[in-house]
């Protein structure tokens, strides 16, 4: 299996394929006509730069590697003193049953970019106006992400005595054993965690449809793949929902960043300053 097998672009193809749709969104905007055109175009360019970013910085050895098993253990630890379940307790109701087991690991291999991507791409093309809202909050959450990953922990599967077996290994839909040197030791907190609630937050502040919130379930899912699959501890989720937290109440501090829901809220509404909330009258 290939990058290309998992929906990966290496992070040299995008920052070339980046700098050169910005490149042309730059002689694009000489003309008054595509404007529009040019605005988009440098959008795409700028979210596959990030990209390629995000890829080469993760592939960075992380520091405190001599305790990152350690570091595994104590985040262990700190799940049970507080009544966290067992991610092998968990991942025990499904390893009997084999086609679980794949789709859980296809789920963690193929959906993690493609689903972000378009998320991005709908709003982006569909939803102008809340893209800065979107652009600038997907910012800040990778930003924090990697700069929590440059320490290194090590997840459940790479820790025999946690008893979770690494199940993408054993069925060959392992990611990182696709990709030559990949860093496993950056568990937390959980990118694939992080974009998925980002994914959902998008969605049901962009989209107008009642079944928005069913958004809810990509995360929910996503939060059972990434334990069952022994990628990671329920805390490195918990720690990347903190972080889109943080990353949103940042965004929003930013008046030119809000999204419609809070910059132009709906008749009817009392908006509250300091909180930008919304309570409908």
């Amino acid at each position: 299996m290939d990058l290309a097998g998992i929906g990966w672009l290496p992070w040299r193809p995008a920052l070339a394929l980046g700098l050169a749709a910005m490149a042309i969104a730059w002689g694009m905007r000489r003309s008054g006509r595509t404007r529009a055109s040019a605005s988009i175009t440098f959008e795409v360019g700028l979210v596959l730069t990030l990209y390629s970013a995000w890829q080469f910085i993760g592939s960075i050895t992380p520091l405190g590697v001599d305790r990152a098993y350690d570091s595994g253990r104590a985040i262990a630890a700190f799940q049970a003193a507080i009544g966290l379940p067992s991610e092998a307790d968990l991942q025990s109701f499904v390893l009997p049953h084999d086609w679980a087991v794949l789709a859980a690991d296809t789920y963690y291999t193929a959906l993690h970019i493609p689903v972000f991507v378009i998320t991005l791409l709908w709003v982006l093309l569909r939803h102008g106006s809340d893209w800065p809202f979107v652009r600038t909050t997907t910012v800040l959450l990778t930003g924090s992400c990697l700069l929590i990953q440059f320490w290194a922990v090590a997840p459940p599967r790479l820790i025999p005595d946690l008893g979770i077996i690494d199940t993408a290994m054993e069925n060959g839909r392992s990611v990182y054993a696709a990709i030559p040197g990949a860093n496993q030791l950056s568990a937390m907190p959980s990118v694939h965690m992080a974009w998925s609630v980002a994914v959902a937050l998008f969605i049901i502040v962009v989209a107008r449809s009642p079944w928005r919130w069913l958004a809810l379930m990509y995360p929910s899912a996503t939060m059972a793949v990434v334990v069952v699959t022994g990628n990671h501890f329920w805390m490195d989720g918990i720690v990347s929902m903190l972080l889109l937290g943080f990353s949103v109440a940042v965004t929003l501090a930013i008046p030119s960043q809000r999204p419609r829901r809070v910059a132009h809220p709906p008749q009817g509404s009392v908006v509250i300053p300091m909180g930008a909330q919304d309570i409908s009258a």
